[in-house]
C-alpha cells in the first residue's frame, strides 16, 4: 500500500568500520582543519613504508594546497579570484586548479552539461552557497531575502530565470602556455534589478573526490597498500585490509529515514577502488511538502526533482559510484542525479560498465526506497527493510529495472 514519505534530514555517512588485524597495527589520524568537514586517515602498519606521522603531514599538505586553490571562501584562492573578474578578464591559476577543471571539463562535454560548476550564482540564490550558513549573513545582492523565523523564503521565479544566462562551462576556458594555467572569463554578465552579476565557478563539488585521489597516490608513493582515507561524508580512497580477502566493508548513508534503527541502507564490499556519493539529504529545506536541495539542474536552474506541475516529487535520492577517480565519480553522480533514474540507468548501461553503481530512488506517497545496482549480490547487501531491491543486470552488463516507482 502506498503510504506518504517522511522527509528526515539523515546525514550522508560512509562508514568503514576499521579495527586492527591479527599482526598488523591500525593507524589512524582525523582533521576538521579542511573544507569545512572531517577529513579521517587509517594505514595499517607496512614492512619499508614510510612513518605514519610523515605520511600524515604530507596528507594534510596535500589538502591544504588543494583548499588553498579551490576554496570560495578564501579571497585568495585562484577560485575566489576568478569569481571577483568581470567579464572579458583572465587570471592565472595553480596546477591543481588546473588538474581539477579538466576533470571538469570532461564530465560537462561527456553528460551534454548536466554536471556544471558554473551553476553556482544559482546556488547562492537558493541559499545554499557559504556565505549563508554565517551567522553575520545579511542581504547583500539584489535577489537577497531576509530570514523569517529562522527560514529562508523561496526565491523569486524571476531571479532563477535571469541568472540561467550565467550557466555553461563553455563559457569560461583554460589555456596553457610555457607551464603557466590561465583561466578566461568569456560569459556576458547578467543584470537585476541594475546590478551587474558575473559568472561564477564552485569545484567543491569534486575537490573533495580530488583529494581522496591524490591522497591515495600518495600513499602508494609512500609504501602503503593497506588502509583508507575519508573526506567528509561523500568521498573515500579505499585501499585494501590486511585479513581475509583484503575486503573493505563500506556502509551507505540513508537519505531517507526508513525502516530499521541504523543509519546506513546498504554495505558493499570492496577493495582497491574510490567512492563517491551525491545525495539531496544534505545542504536542504522543505517547503509545501516538497524537499529542495543544493543540487542544481542547470537546464532549469531548480534543484533536482522539483516537482513539475501536479506531479509528486520523486528521483534519485542518493547515488554512489566505485571507479577509479574518486574526483570523476564526484562530477558524474551529480550529473547522473540530474538525469533522473530512467536517463541515469541508460547511461551507466552504455558508458560506465567499469564503475559500479548504487542509487536509491524515491517517489512521493511511497513508504519504500527502490535501489537500483550493477553490483552482484555478493558485494552488496541491503540492510533496511524499507529498501527493496528494483534491478538485476542482464549478460552484456546493462542495468535492468524491476521496480515499479520509473516503469514506464
Amino acid at each position: 500500500m502506498c503510504k506518504r514519505i517522511f522527509f528526515i534530514w539523515v546525514g550522508l555517512f560512509l562508514l568503514a568500520a576499521p579495527v586492527s588485524a591479527q599482526s598488523h597495527t591500525l593507524l589512524s589520524r582525523q582533521t576538521d582543519a579542511y573544507f569545512s568537514t572531517v577529513s579521517a586517515l587509517f594505514l595499517y602498519e607496512e614492512e619499508g613504508a614510510s612513518s605514519f606521522e610523515e605520511t600524515w603531514n604530507g596528507t594534510k599538505e596535500i589538502l591544504s594546497q588543494i583548499e588553498r586553490a579551490v576554496s570560495i571562501s578564501n579571497p585568495d584562492s585562484d577560485i575566489a579570484r576568478f569569481n571577483a573578474l568581470s567579464s572579458g578578464q583572465s587570471c592565472t591559476i595553480s596546477s591543481v586548479t588546473a588538474d581539477i577543471l579538466r576533470t571538469a571539463y570532461d564530465v560537462y562535454a561527456e553528460t551534454d552539461g548536466l554536471y556544471d560548476p558554473t551553476v553556482y550564482p544559482l546556488v547562492d540564490l537558493w541559499g545554499f552557497s557559504p556565505r549563508f550558513n554565517r551567522n553575520t549573513y545579511s542581504p547583500a545582492l539584489p535577489y537577497d531575502r531576509a530570514y523569517i523565523d529562522g527560514r529562508l523564503p523561496m526565491p523569486d521565479e524571476r531571479h532563477i530565470e535571469a541568472l540561467l544566462p550565467l550557466v555553461g562551462l563553455s563559457g569560461i576556458t583554460l589555456t596553457e602556455e610555457n607551464g603557466v594555467y590561465t583561466l578566461h572569463k568569456n560569459t556576458p554578465p547578467v543584470t537585476i534589478d541594475g546590478e551587474l552579476i558575473q559568472a561564477q565557478l564552485d569545484l567543491g563539488g569534486i575537490a573533495k573526490g580530488y583529494a581522496c585521489d591524490r591522497v591515495a597516490e600518495y600513499f602508494r608513493q609512500q609504501g602503503y597498500t593497506m588502509g583508507h582515507f575519508v573526506c567528509g561524508g561523500s568521498s573515500m580512497a579505499i585501499l585494501s585490509r590486511p585479513d581475509g580477502d583484503g575486503l573493505y566493508t563500506i556502509t551507505l548513508g540513508k537519505p531517507r529515514a526508513g525502516a530499521a534503527d541504523i543509519t546506513y541502507y546498504a554495505s558493499v564490499q570492496v577493495r582497491d577502488t574510490t567512492l563517491s556519493t551525491s545525495s539531496d539529504s544534505l545542504h536542504s529545506f522543505i517547503q509545501d511538502d516538497t524537499l529542495y536541495c543544493h543540487l542544481i539542474d542547470p537546464r532549469t536552474g531548480w534543484p533536482v526533482n522539483t516537482p513539475a506541475g501536479d506531479s509528486g516529487q520523486r528521483g534519485i535520492a542518493s547515488l554512489t559510484l566505485l571507479g577509479e577517480s574518486a574526483a570523476y565519480n564526484d562530477a558524474m553522480s551529480t550529473a547522473l542525479i540530474v538525469m533522473g533514474p530512467q536517463k541515469a540507468m541508460a547511461y551507466i548501461s552504455e558508458h560506465m560498465q567499469n564503475d559500479s553503481v548504487v542509487f536509491a530512488a524515491y517517489k512521493a506517497g511511497e513508504t519504500a526506497l527502490e535501489v537500483v545496482t550493477n553490483m552482484p549480490d555478493s558485494q552488496l547487501s541491503l540492510d533496511d527493510s524499507a529498501y527493496l531491491s528494483a534491478s538485476t543486470v542482464d549478460a552484456d552488463g546493462h542495468i535492468l529495472y524491476t521496480g515499479c516507482f520509473f516503469a514506464p
